[in-house]
């Protein structure tokens, strides 16, 4: 069973020396920037800075603005490499589709490895998004300037027995695998969210 520390479904903000811990699992440590001189992190992570996604090796040290979010990836990354963005400088796009999962979906992969998926996902005003199903749910993490709801209900259940929970920046929401769980873009502008996936080698 996945062991959460500072999380529940949509996170809670527990202190860290320079960073406040949102998230954190087994594979990733999810940290909202606070002001700090620079320092380092020691495994490879992922960070985010005005909605763009940048990659780092662990032991890369590296001053971050406040608002920054973070996301270290805990288990050891293979095979580093963009796919349509440009995370890594200079190297090759490899460009393909997000899984059938998410047909139907805005979302557009920009980095993976071996074991981890990361890309943005937008939903438009008054938009509703259903999370797909999987063995390991994937992470959404809301983003600067995003208003929107999660609405998690049993599978089967009517959707008025959902439980509703605001969902704004550096928020994070794990789906229960056995649950469905929707979001709302409650706000007059387009919601980001970030979108981590699991599997592959690393698993």
């Amino acid at each position: 069973m996945t062991k959460l520390v500072c999380a529940t479904l949509l996170g809670v903000t527990c202190a860290a020396a320079q960073d406040h811990t949102v998230y954190e699992d087994s594979r990733v440590r999810i940290l909202e920037v606070k002001a700090g001189p620079p320092h380092r992190h020691a495994t490879d992570y992922v960070w985010i800075a005005d909605s763009v996604i940048h990659f780092s090796r662990g032991d890369t040290n590296r001053a971050e603005r406040a608002g920054e979010l973070v996301i270290e990836l805990l288990q050891r990354q293979t095979q580093p490499k963009n796919v349509c963005g440009e995370v890594l400088a200079g190297e090759y796009l490899h460009c393909h589709e997000p899984g059938s999962e998410w047909l139907g979906a805005n979302l557009q992969i920009q980095f993976e490895t071996d074991q981890t998926h990361i890309g943005i996902l937008q939903i438009a005003p008054n938009a509703t998004l259903a999370i797909p199903p999987a063995d390991i749910p994937p992470l959404l993490i809301a983003l600067e300037g995003t208003e929107a709801e999660a609405v998690t209900r049993a599978n089967g259940a009517p959707a008025a027995s959902g439980v509703r929970r605001p969902f704004t920046a550096a928020n994070v929401l794990r789906s229960p695998a056995d649950q469905i769980t929707e979001i709302r873009n409650t706000g007059k502008a387009v919601a980001r969210l970030l979108v981590v996936e699991f599997g592959g080698a690393g698993e």
